[in-house]
């Protein structure tokens, strides 16, 4: 009864999984199209400029000068974060794919599972620290484009400091999914044992 449960499960994940990493495909491919044409079509693209301050929201009048180089480097590098974020998880699909189809036959120690979950990690890991360098780029790129210094400059502001956080839950995250693959390669090699036995 729990190995038909399992087998039910991992059917219904293995559809959500062929699904959605089609969608977030789908995705890359439209933020590589919109990048061709910020790249082309540049200032004429932005149609309303604000800054977004946490929970602050400053729209900007058109006298305010902006640097539209640096204004277009900012979205093209947050579409290419986005890009690379909807492609790794496109690619990621693939290999969550090849971990539930062992189990949709009943077979969730399989093999290959651990080499995947390790996959799976290292992949965590490397787009965890890629994420965080693009969002510091951003930040940079941001701080120019809609030069902060000027918009914030009154005198009740004696001085302006970016703080820039890193984000280091991926690490964590790193560390579970490699954990998991020992479990399961601790689990493969009890079911050769067992199956050796029988």
């Amino acid at each position: 009864m729990e190995n038909q449960k399992m087998i039910k499960t991992a059917k219904n994940l293995h559809t959500f999984t062929k699904v959605c990493g089609k969608i977030f495909f789908a995705f890359s491919i439209v933020c590589i199209v919109m990048m061709v044409f910020v790249g082309i079509l540049g200032e004429k693209m932005i149609a309303e400029t604000s800054v977004s301050l946490g929970f602050v929201k400053l729209y900007l009048s058109d006298e305010f000068q902006l640097d539209h180089g640096f204004v277009k480097a900012y979205i093209i590098v947050g579409l290419i974060a986005v890009a690379i974020l909807c492609f790794v998880v496109h690619y990621t699909s693939k290999i969550v794919l090849s971990i539930l189809e062992p189990m949709q036959e009943g077979r969730p120690f399989d093999p290959k599972t651990p080499k995947n979950l390790r996959k799976i990690a290292w992949i965590v890991l490397v787009c965890g620290a890629v994420i965080q360098i693009i969002q510091f780029i951003e930040c940079a790129l941001a701080s120019r484009a809609f030069n902060l210094e000027a918009l914030i400059s009154s005198d009740a502001v004696s001085k302006m400091e970016i703080n820039f956080t890193m984000n280091l839950g991926f690490i964590i995250v790193f560390i579970i999914i490699m954990f998991s693959s020992y479990i399961f390669s601790y689990g493969q090699h009890l079911q050769k044992e067992s199956d050796e036995t029988l």
